[in-house]
C-alpha cells in the first residue's frame, strides 16, 4: 500500500519536533549554546585553559590557606586563627637592653673577683696602694674592651693577667708612693718577680704548670725551675701558707658602678686630649708651611744674589 502525502507530512512534523526537543536539551546543558540558539548562531567550542604564567596567582587548592596579597604575610593556619606577627624591635630599646646586660655582667665579675685580686697583687708587691691601682686599672681596661673580654673563655683570668703584669712592671717600684721598704718585705716578696708570680699562680691559686707558664709569659721548663726555687726558699709548706694568706680578702675601694663611670670619664678625657694634640700638631705644621717660605723671601730681599757681606775690620 502506498503512503499518502498526508502521512509523509505528519512524519516530517514529528521529526522536526524531535530535533527541536534535542536542541532544547543541549541548550539547557550549555548556556552558550542556548544563547547561540536564541540568536540563531552556532555554539562556540569550549575555551582551552591558559597555561600558568610564572608569578601569576593561582586558585588555592582544596585544603589550602589563602594569603593576604596586600600584606604579603603568611597564610593563616586552619581553624580561623591568624598567626600573630612578632613586633618590630625598636633600635633604641634594643641598645638600652644590651647596655644593661653588659653592665650587669661587668658588675658581677667585679664583685666576685676584685677582693681576691687585691690580695694577690698585695702579696706580689707588698704595697696595698699599688694593688688598688693595678686592680682598678685592670677593670678599667676590661670595661673599655668589654666586647673582647665578654667573649673571652676566662674573663677573670684576662683581668688577673692585666693586674699582675701591671703591678710587677719594673717602673712601678720607681714611684715613691708605690715603693715598699726592704725591711717591710716578707720572705715571699724578697723572691724575684718571675719566681713570685709562678709560685703564686701554681701553689697559691692552683693553676696547672702550662697555664702558669702562659700567664707568667715564660716557658714550661723555666716556670718549673722558678717554682722549685721558690719552694726551696719558702719551704715545702709554702702552698699552705699562701692559701691561708689569700683567704684574707680586703674590700675594693670603689663599687662596680663607680669603676664603670670613672672608666668612661677617663676615656672621654683621653679622647679629647688626643683630638686636641692632633689639632695642635696640625696648627703648628700649617704655621710652618705658611711662614717658612715668607721668611725665606725676607732673607733673600735683605741679601740679594751676588752681594757679598764683608766682615768688619778688626
Amino acid at each position: 500500500m502506498s503512503r499518502t502525502p498526508t502521512t509523509k507530512a505528519a512524519k516530517a512534523v514529528k521529526k522536526r519536533r524531535r530535533h527541536q526537543s534535542a536542541k532544547d536539551g543541549d541548550a539547557a546543558q550549555d548556556p552558550r549554546a542556548a544563547r547561540a540558539a536564541g540568536r540563531g548562531e552556532s555554539a562556540a567550542p569550549a575555551e582551552r585553559p591558559e597555561p600558568a604564567v610564572a608569578g601569576a596567582s593561582r586558585d588555592p587548592g582544596p585544603g589550602s590557606r589563602p594569603a593576604d596579597p596586600a600584606s604579603g604575610s603568611a597564610p593563616a593556619p586552619r581553624g580561623g586563627q591568624a598567626v600573630p606577627e612578632a613586633p618590630a624591635q625598636d633600635p633604641a630599646v634594643e641598645a638600652v637592653r644590651i647596655a644593661e646586660a653588659a653592665q650587669a655582667a661587668f658588675d658581677g665579675l667585679y664583685t666576685r673577683n676584685a677582693p681576691a685580686l687585691l690580695r694577690q697583687v698585695e702579696l706580689l708587691t707588698g704595697s696595698m696602694p699599688l694593688a688598688r691601682h693595678a686592680v682598678h686599672r685592670a677593670f678599667d681596661l676590661a670595661w673599655q674592651r668589654w666586647p673582647e673580654v665578654a667573649v673571652d673563655p676566662d674573663p677573670a683570668g684576662w683581668i688577673r693577667a692585666e693586674a699582675h703584669h701591671h703591678a710587677l712592671a719594673p717602673w712601678q717600684q720607681l714611684l715613691p708612693w708605690f715603693r715598699t721598704p726592704p725591711r717591710e718585705r716578707s720572705p715571699f716578696q724578697r723572691l724575684s718577680r718571675g719566681t713570685r708570680h709562678a709560685v703564686l699562680l701554681h701553689d697559691g691559686l692552683g693553676l696547672s704548670l702550662r697555664r702558669t707558664a702562659a700567664e707568667s709569659l715564660a716557658t714550661t721548663s723555666m716556670t718549673r725551675r722558678r717554682i722549685v726555687r721558690g719552694r726551696e726558699v719558702l719551704g715545702e709548706a709554702a702552698a699552705v701558707r699562701l692559701g691561708d694568706l689569700l683567704d684574707e680578702q680586703p674590700q675594693p675601694e670603689f663599687p662596680a658602678a663607680m669603676v664603670r663611670e670613672l672608666s668612661e670619664q677617663w676615656l672621654r678625657i683621653r679622647t679629647v686630649g688626643a683630638v686636641g694634640a692632633t689639632l695642635l700638631i696640625a696648627l703648628v705644621t700649617a704655621v710652618g708651611l705658611v711662614f717658612g717660605p715668607l721668611s725665606d723671601r725676607v732673607a733673600a730681599d735683605r741679601h740679594p744674589a751676588g752681594q757679598r757681606t764683608s766682615a768688619p775690620a778688626p
